[in-house]
């Protein structure tokens, strides 16, 4: 039984060659992920030329993520890592401070409503520290809550108020026109916090929206807030449960997890869970108990997809990880899921045709679904109807196939088209038989999309063996 559940691994420093890439891949990635906070050009144009060269390779390509830094408030670049003491006074500072303990924070000034006696996370909730004053030229005087050490580049959230700097930024938009002409397939909308800001990417986009598909990361309480438009507007939704951890209460990030996905699943747009899923295994070769239940818990809920950070840019074990995932998503897939895709309206007769297909593919226990289709439109509804056998989505574009890499139950292959309907499906079924080694009677539902010029909307049942 192939894995529905897709993966998505983040490559960086630990994992940006050819050979780690392609373990990978091997282990059961499904995306990769490149985050334009850390990567140059330079890094992102050779991660794509690798997967590239590797999807040349594959019978099932691998999608290219990238993840737009956003308005983030990070700390400045720093030669040596700076130790924290608990009780201590640190000021947080737009520049270099004399005599006196300092961490310099990029864009400070453009956090807005800071109080005394207020909360900041460094390093994604490692150290906390409170407010102590609030001086005219913006430096944050705080008293350190939790002893550790803070380095270059690590995240500061400032829970409660508010960053004035736009979702798409200067440097964004540059990374994504690069990356748009190198070709990816996804970005990832960091910090969007409502439909202007999902809007202000597509107006950037401009005729190139349609080469992508937009995933909007929820990230803090204005997001939240605005939940049901910009999950709307999207192709899907991440939930960033790092940011989210701390802009919230912690305590009821299960619960604001849950409801992403189920809004996402009634809408029928994709979902993707992310951050920290098997954080113990950035230094260990075996995750926790814990962590195990919590991936496993999301694919319950029916997240199409399961994403991996550090683990793999920069952990000791990446491939391991990718393992595990896999493996622990294979178990959990046995389970029935909380079927919030029973929520999504159907609204149009293509979309009752996909959730007949998937119920009809469930009354004859056919052994797959296989979708013939141009734009992908046909495989994406089944795929949001959540069947429990896999999905063949058979295309005749390139750019089609992996795009369909991060759609769940769905194995993306690509097929030329004839003008012959018979001599098509064939074709398919050629290919299942050699690549998958289907051996004996096999039986299918078969969804006709579009061959050549000639349209052919059609629910079949077939078999072969």
């Amino acid at each position: 039984m192939e894995r529905r559940t897709k993966i998505i691994s983040t490559v960086g420093p630990k994992t940006n060659t050819e050979s780690f890439i392609s373990k990978l891949c091997l282990a059961g990635t499904n995306v990769i992920r490149i985050n334009m906070s850390h990567a140059s050009h330079a890094e992102l144009e050779k991660i794509i030329t690798i997967v590239k060269k590797i999807n040349k390779s594959k019978i099932c390509s691998v999608g290219i993520m990238i993840d737009t830094q956003g308005p983030e408030i990070r700390t400045a670049p720093i030669t040596n890592n700076i130790e924290l003491i608990k009780g201590e006074v640190v000021h947080l500072t737009p520049k270099a401070l004399k005599g006196t303990k300092y961490i310099v924070v990029d864009n400070l000034k453009q956090v807005k409503g800071l109080k005394k006696g207020g909360k900041v996370s460094l390093d994604n909730g490692a150290i906390d520290l409170k407010i102590r004053n609030i001086d005219k030229d913006k430096n944050v005087k705080c008293e350190v809550l939790d002893s550790g050490e803070i380095g270059s580049r690590k995240h500061v959230n400032f829970p409660g108020a508010k960053v004035t700097l736009p979702s798409l930024t200067d440097k964004d938009k540059k990374d994504i026109k690069y990356a748009i002409s190198k070709g990816v397939d996804f970005i990832a909308l960091s910090f969007c916090r409502s439909k202007k800001d999902l809007n202000e990417l597509k107006k950037f986009l401009g005729k190139k929206v349609s080469d992508v598909e937009i995933f909007v990361k929820i990230e803090d309480q204005e997001g939240l807030s605005n939940l049901e438009e910009v999950i709307e507007n999207s192709d899907g939704v991440m939930v960033a449960r790092g940011d989210l951890g701390i802009e919230t209460d912690i305590t009821n990030l299960p619960y604001i997890q849950r409801n992403i996905i189920k809004i996402a699943s009634s809408k029928g747009k994709k979902s993707i869970v992310a951050t920290q899923l098997l954080e113990s295994m950035i230094d260990s070769p075996h995750p926790s108990r814990a962590e195990v239940s919590d991936v496993a818990n999301a694919v319950y809920e029916g997240t199409d997809a399961l994403m991996l950070s550090g683990e793999t840019s920069i952990g000791k074990y990446p491939v391991e990880c990718v393992k595990y995932i896999d493996q622990v998503a294979r178990n959990a897939e046995r389970s029935e899921t909380l079927h919030f895709e029973n929520n999504f309206k159907q609204q149009t007769d293509w979309h009752k045709l996909a959730a007949t297909s998937v119920k009809l593919a469930s009354k004859i226990d056919a052994d797959a679904i296989v979708v013939l289709t141009r734009s992908g439109f046909t495989a994406n509804l089944i795929s949001r109807a959540k069947p429990t056998v896999p999905v063949f989505a058979f295309s005749n574009r390139l750019e089609t196939q992996s795009k369909l890499s991060i759609s769940s139950s769905t194995q993306n292959l690509f097929l030329k088209f004839t003008k012959d309907h018979e001599k098509t499906i064939n074709s398919a079924f050629e290919v299942l038989k050699k690549h998958y080694k289907m051996k004996g009677r096999k039986k299918f539902v078969v969804i006709s999309g579009v061959f050549s010029d000639i349209y052919a909307d059609a629910i079949q049942i077939r078999s072969f063996g």
